[in-house]
């Protein structure tokens, strides 16, 4: 038997360090999985997409959560690709003097 990332079998109970990428992560639970992915940005979709798409790739192709994972990939693709729309409203700030008026007629 082959010991997870960062224990020992040669003294039970110890760790031994490992990099952010020799360790290996469970997939996550569905509602820790939204989260993640929910509150992606376009700055960050493709770094959180690669984190998705390991999640994938330990998973037998026909594993129910395969669909799930293959729509968040999707939207991250297109998040990080085409971005964000914002919204269009009013601003709650007070507006802001001229930069082309006279440092006399602004106030």
């Amino acid at each position: 038997m082959a010991a997870p990332a960062g224990l020992s079998l040669d003294r039970p109970g110890s760790l031994t360090p490992v990099t952010v990428l020799e360790h290996t992560y469970g997939v996550p639970p569905e509602d820790e999985l939204a989260m993640l992915v929910g509150a992606a940005v376009p700055h960050f979709a493709l770094q959180i997409r690669g984190r998705v798409a390991s999640y994938a790739s330990v998973l037998p192709a026909d594993h129910p959560r395969q669909a799930e994972l293959a729509r968040h990939l999707a939207r991250l693709d297109a998040l990080a690709h085409d971005g964000q729309a914002g919204k269009i409203g009013t601003s709650d700030l007070p507006a802001r003097p001229s930069l082309t008026e006279p440092a006399s007629i602004a106030h």
